[in-house]
């Protein structure tokens, strides 16, 4: 008996020992898995927008990959190949053609803006608009009050040193952009490839229920295609049609200021206001009346209202934020991100949405109870 009762104290002595060492194994296993993490951070950070963006393209050219997959004989590297060539020949070709053209015509309008401010400086009395603006009330308050000239040439002197600002950013923002799409495509061609492989291996290393994990997979894939489908196809349609207003009424740069137009269409209601309604009032000043209403009343009937007439039918309303937080996501993603942030700014935005609601589906108990309370 006196040996049995060895024996089982020698046992559990021994059990309490391997769960004290598989304790220690694990605790260690994590410490070195965060400092492997705090190593491995820096290292990949430089590369975080361009496989994020990739890893948005791989579910928006899925149908694309699966065409070319099962048309040529089931070679996952050929058709990958080949939907990294269909995305560059169908979207980022055209896109750096009229990248350039945006680049030109910003040059020659802000070398022809300093010209047309100081000729307006000089003749601005001239305008009628101007001269019936001059006699009202208000007008002889500004004129008697501000210090026109002075006011002028400070305008001048900002927009030249804006122009050379600008144009500095924008072509070493080219070059970053260029470095950018060559990892990204790089990254996409993999992604395609073994895209499943890799959300599989994620989702057995995630510590979240099934639910969860397809509720943050689901969120993902639906903002990914609601941004490329919504806002990207949106701002093309809402710029193009602005740069053909512009052109039809004798704004020059139209294809800048089209362009212009289509980066602020993400914007909700504002967005081709900011650009159109100062070119309508530029209008109405040079003594071109009938044009700048004319762009008034196309801003306000067409442009506006494209927004509210196709996002719902293009992204869904299962896709779809509140404006405000698509407004202040994309904006601080481009402040964060650079230009790819307009993608990353609202997918960060829709996973946070996700947490919330992930946090709110599991701690509901705790929650209702404390409302209650």
């Amino acid at each position: 008996m006196e040996s049995d009762k060895n024996s089982d104290h020698s046992e559990e002595n021994q059990m309490q020992s391997d769960h004290q060492f598989e304790r220690l194994s694990r605790i260690t296993i994590l410490i070195l898995f965060i400092l492997i993490c705090i190593l491995f951070f820096p290292i990949m950070r430089i590369f975080f927008v361009p496989i994020v963006v990739a890893a948005v393209f791989s579910g928006l050219l899925s149908p694309v990959y699966r065409f070319f997959y099962k048309v040529f004989w089931r070679k996952s590297y050929l058709a990958s190949f080949l939907s990294c060539f269909f995305l560059i020949m169908v979207v980022l070709i055209p896109s750096f053609f009229i990248l350039q053209s945006v680049i030109e015509q910003m040059r020659d309008f802000f070398s022809s803006a300093v010209p047309w401010f100081n000729d307006f400086s000089e003749r601005w009395e001239e305008y009628p608009v101007v001269e019936r603006f001059m006699n009202s009330k208000i007008g002889t308050f500004l004129i008697d009050e501000v210090d026109w000239p002075a006011f002028i040439n400070t305008i001048t002197r900002n927009v030249a040193s804006i122009a050379t600002s600008v144009a500095n950013k924008t072509y070493t923002g080219v070059f970053g952009l260029v470095a950018d799409m060559v990892i990204m495509i790089f990254t996409l061609f993999y992604f395609l490839i073994d895209g499943k492989k890799i959300l599989q291996k994620t989702k057995y290393l995630l510590p979240l229920k099934e639910k969860y994990q397809n509720m943050a997979y689901s969120s993902f894939s639906l903002m990914s295609k609601a941004i490329i489908k919504g806002t990207i196809i949106i701002g093309i349609v809402v710029g193009f049609f602005s740069a053909i207003t512009l052109l039809i009424f004798g704004i020059e740069a139209w294809i800048f200021w089209g362009f212009v137009v289509a980066l602020f269409s993400i914007i909700p209601l504002l967005g081709p206001s900011l650009i159109m309604v100062p070119a309508a009032l530029f209008k109405i000043i040079s003594g071109n009346i009938w044009q700048g209403i004319g762009i008034l009343l196309v801003t306000y009937i067409v442009l506006i209202n494209i927004d509210n007439v196709m996002r719902p039918r293009i992204v869904g309303n299962s896709a779809r934020m509140h404006d405000l937080l698509v407004f202040f996501s994309t904006l601080g993603g481009l402040s964060v991100f650079g230009v790819m942030g307009f993608i990353i700014g609202p997918v960060i935005a829709a996973l946070f949405l996700t947490v919330l609601k992930i946090y709110s589906e599991e701690f509901k108990p705790q929650l209702t109870r404390r409302a209650i309370e």
